[in-house]
């Protein structure tokens, strides 16, 4: 998973260089015990080079252990070798080194945690737990149990309290030590406080150990001020130097502990009261200060969780690395994780891929010091997989010394906006497009400022550049002549009466007359007064020349309907009438305007002969015989009767639906009576009308 760039970047030494490091280190701390040990104990009274390899071990994976024994057990004979000859080497107790610092390693990690040793006085606490009395403790009894001394007890004494100071004096600064921390020595005031706080230490208990009864009561007193001045790395460091810069002058002068000061105690007989009094004073005072700086510090982190707490948005601390610190409830119901969930996670894994990268680079601008905080929406994913939106807004808190500390980020749900701004962008493409498919051009004058604005589709209806400015004048002269009173009025008119208007007028193009539909509403301001007219226009040119075409084809089609001979009747599909040529309204004695809507055999009463029964159906009769064969009789609604042959013709849409019928209908009566005068002539005689035989 991506991470942001740490602050700094630390090049680790290759593994080969390390050991030596370390045995150099070793080598330089054991000289320093063993120079100790010259001055009349058999044993070194502070012993550093087991801690060295507690800190090796504690830093260091498993399977580089191997190595770092054997570094600093070569670091530590070494130093042996420069002070005594090769005879007196014990390699039992390099061995027991060894144990304890193995040991050692394994209950500061099981004891500790990782990422901060040393955060207050329980990790104090167990460190001096692990470090300082098991692995003494248990060198201790090995050492009883196998030095050959006649005064095991004394070894067994000499070696854990020499072994416990080394690793009180050395194994917290070796915890606590980071590359990163000398960077910080570039601020000229720490490292000026820092020299000044050792130089005034060193000077004030080395004149304590020289001239001033029970000495260590101010030695006391000066770490005491030494820890509440610096760091805790800058007075662990004087700790140390202060512990060896002592132990060396008592173990060069052994009387400083027990010759009294006698000119010291007989002017200044009291001065032991003054030495009782000043530490428990200023232990008193820094406590004090102490418990009202934490109750401070609680104060404000109540406040501060109280309102991150119950802030409506979502509040978070996220780690340089990317994990969840801690986030309130609003983010938790937000991403649907609770606080441990969260903590498990990293902002990386939760963020869209597509987002990540953008937030990354503007995370490591923010770290390098280029911006201050940065505000970005992207895009997360929520315990049951969904993707919401959020406005994140980023801001970096630092140490003193400049070093990337944790971020504040602020996640404030938008996915009802987003989701509400994509509803609103895609229905304005529907929009836009609709207009653009329908040729509709889209208009809005501000009445009080005279601004007219035009869209795109606007420019090409009236054919102007889209680099000119529309105003009323360009408008008006792009309308004809003689629409232009007219255009005006209509929009005179409706600003007056502040209602919606629709006209149509025509403008000139390059082509010609293009005919066009204006359609607006008015939009009102407090006062009730019109603001603006929002509106569109429409190319009617097509439909115009359209309906031209069609009313010219009607009426040649009303023209030749009128002017034949027949009788035209058009039905729907209910076989009502919707149309009647004059033949037809002749014949049938029935006007157009009457018999629209009317049944057809209403408006036409057929029988089949003269007095026949009436046509029911008119599919039904024998349309197989010829028009003279046919008896079928139109009776008119004036009187009167019309032998008649008819033909219905279906009539049907592009797609083949029905929508009616035309029926045709021709007279045949002069047809049919000349029919019957042949047919008597032919079957009668002439003179005496009589059957003929044949």
């Amino acid at each position: 998973m991506s991470k942001p760039s740490q602050h700094v970047l630390v090049t680790l030494p290759h593994p080969l260089l390390r050991f030596v490091s370390l045995g150099l280190t070793a080598f330089v701390f054991t000289l320093f015990s063993l120079e100790l040990s010259q001055f009349g104990t058999q044993l070194a009274p502070l012993w550093f080079p087991t801690s060295i390899m507690m800190v090796a071990f504690y830093r260091h994976a498993g399977r580089m252990w191997p190595g770092i024994a054997l570094a600093c057990s070569l670091g530590s004979i070494g130093a042996s070798l420069v002070l005594f000859p090769p005879s007196a080497l014990n390699f039992t107790y390099t061995a027991i080194n060894i144990i304890e610092a193995v040991v050692g390693a394994m209950l500061l990690r099981k004891l500790l945690p990782w990422y901060n040793p040393l955060q207050n006085l329980n990790d104090w606490l167990r460190l001096a737990f692990g470090s300082a009395v098991i692995p003494p403790l248990l060198g201790g009894i090995l050492v009883w149990i196998m030095s050959p001394n006649e005064t095991p007890l004394k070894a067994f004494l000499i070696w854990v309290l020499s072994e416990s100071i080394g690793a009180l004096a050395l194994v917290p600064l070796g915890l606590l030590f980071k590359p990163h921390y000398l960077l910080r020595h570039r601020n000229p005031r720490l490292l000026l406080e820092t020299l000044l706080t050792l130089v005034v230490t060193l000077v004030l208990s080395w004149f304590a150990m020289k001239y001033v009864p029970w000495p260590f009561t101010l030695v006391i007193v000066l770490l005491m001020w030494s820890a509440v001045r610096l760091p805790r790395m800058e007075a662990f460091l004087i700790f140390l130097a202060t512990v060896m810069m002592v132990s060396l002058m008592m173990a060069a002068d052994p009387s400083l502990l027990v010759t009294p000061k006698v000119h010291v105690m007989n002017n200044l007989p009291w001065l032991p009261f003054l030495m009782i009094l000043l530490p428990a004073n200023i232990m008193t005072m820094v406590m004090y200060a102490f418990r009202a700086e934490r109750k401070h510090i609680t104060e404000s982190e109540e406040r501060f969780r109280n309102a991150m707490e119950y802030s409506a948005i979502g509040m978070a601390l996220v780690g340089t690395e990317g994990q969840w610190l801690q986030a309130n409830k609003a983010l938790c119901q937000f991403l649907g994780y609770n606080q441990d969930e969260l903590r498990a996670l990293t902002f990386q894994q939760l963020t869209w891929p597509e987002d990540l990268h953008k937030d990354l680079e503007q995370l490591t601008m923010l770290v390098s010091g280029d911006i201050n905080s940065y505000s970005m929406e992207k895009r997360y994913y929520t315990r049951t997989g969904e993707i919401v939106w959020a406005l994140l807004t980023v801001s970096l808190v630092r140490h003193s010394d400049g070093t990337p500390l944790y971020f504040i980020a602020q996640i404030e749900d938008i996915n009802d906006l987003k989701h509400t701004e994509w509803v609103n962008k895609r229905l304005m493409e529907r929009i836009t497009l609709a207009n653009e498919a329908g040729g509709i051009g889209i208009w809005e004058w501000e009445l009080q400022p005279d601004v007219i604005s035009w869209d795109k589709r606007m420019f090409e209806l009236y054919e102007v550049p889209a680099h000119v400015k529309p105003t009323w004048s360009l408008w008006y002269d792009c309308v004809i002549p003689e629409d232009r009173e007219y255009a005006e009025k209509v929009v005179r008119d409706s600003l007056a009466a502040r209602q919606p208007f629709k006209m149509e007028f025509r403008i000139a193009v390059k082509d010609g007359v293009r005919h066009i539909r204006s359609l607006a509403n008015r939009v009102l301001n407090k006062d009730g007064e019109v603001e603006r007219l929002l509106g569109i226009n429409m190319d009617m040119t097509e439909v115009k020349q359209l309906n031209e075409a069609l009313f010219q084809e009607k009426e040649r089609l009303h023209i030749t309907l009128d002017s034949i001979g027949e009788a035209v009747v058009c039905i729907d599909v209910d076989l009502k009438v919707t149309f009647m040529n004059p033949v037809a309204e002749k014949m049938s004695g029935w006007q157009q305007e009457n018999a629209i809507g009317v049944p057809l055999l209403t408006v036409l009463r057929i029988t089949f002969g003269d007095n026949g029964p009436l046509m029911e159906n008119i599919y039904s009769a024998d349309m197989s015989r010829s028009a003279i064969e046919q008896d079928v009789v139109l009776h008119c609604r004036n009187g009167g009767s019309y032998d008649i042959h008819y033909s219905i013709t279906p009539l049907s849409t592009l797609d083949g639906g029905n929508i009616g019928s035309v029926l045709v209908i021709q007279d045949v009566t002069e047809s049919r009576k000349m029919l019957r005068q042949l047919s008597y002539s032919a079957t009668h005689d002439a003179l005496t009308h009589l059957t003929n035989r044949a």
